[in-house]
C-alpha cells in the first residue's frame, strides 16, 4: 500500500505527504515512527499527542539571554532563535539585506503567510510585533492586530500568522525557573 498523505497527530486532519506543518491547526508534522504491530484494539489507548494544540516542557537554557526564541505550536524544539533588534517574518522570495525569518519550508504559502507578513522588534521593555498589512492577518493571543501598529509581545505570548501558530519566549520575563510548563 502506498502512502500519499499525512494525518496531523493533533487535529487528525489530512495533509499532503510533503507537508511539514498541518494546514489546519499549524502543528508541526513530525515524522512519527509507525508501529508495525499496531491493531485497532490499541487505538483507543492514551497517546503522547499534546493537549489542546500542544503542551511541552521548554528548558530555559534554550532561551538566549539577549534574544528571542520562536516555537511552532505542538513542538518542544525551537524553529528559530534571533538576536536581531528587528526581523521580518514571511516567505523570502528574493535576496534582501533585512533580517528575515523565512517560513516557506513550513508550508508558509499554503498556510496563508504573506511575503512580508509581520515584524518583531526590540522595544523599550521587551519586544513588539507589527502586522505589515498582511493578507491573512496576525493575531496576538487571539486578538487580531491592526496593521502597522506595534503591540507589546510579552514572553510566553501566542502568535498566529495566517494559519500558522507560534509561541514566543525571551528570557527577561521568565524569571529563574529551570523548566517552564508552557501550553503550546
Amino acid at each position: 500500500m502506498e502512502i500519499s498523505e499525512k494525518f496531523c497527530p493533533i487535529c487528525k486532519n489530512k495533509n499532503g505527504l510533503g507537508a511539514i506543518v498541518c494546514r489546519y491547526c499549524g502543528a508541526l508534522l513530525e515524522r512519527y515512527a509507525t508501529d508495525e504491530a499496531a491493531t485497532t484494539r490499541n487505538t483507543e489507548t492514551q497517546t503522547n499527542a499534546p493537549a489542546k494544540i500542544g503542551e511541552s516542557r521548554i528548558d530555559e537554557v534554550v532561551i538566549p539571554a539577549d534574544g528571542i526564541v520562536i516555537y511552532a505550536m505542538g513542538t518542544s524544539k525551537p524553529i528559530d532563535v534571533r538576536y536581531d533588534k528587528e526581523f521580518i517574518i514571511g516567505r523570502k522570495v528574493e535576496e534582501t539585506s533585512e533580517s528575515f525569518l523565512d517560513l516557506s519550508a513550513l508550508d508558509g504559502f499554503e498556510l496563508g503567510l504573506s511575503r512580508r507578513h509581520a515584524m518583531i522588534r526590540r522595544g523599550k521593555i521587551g519586544y513588539e510585533v507589527i502586522d505589515l498589512s498582511s493578507t491573512n492577518g496576525t493575531w496576538l493571543n487571539d486578538e487580531r492586530l491592526i496593521p502597522n501598529k506595534p503591540y507589546q509581545l510579552v514572553s510566553g505570548a501566542q502568535l498566529r500568522i495566517g494559519r500558522m501558530r507560534f509561541l514566543v519566549l525571551y528570557r527577561s520575563a521568565l524569571g529563574t525557573k529551570k523548566n517552564t510548563q508552557v501550553t503550546l
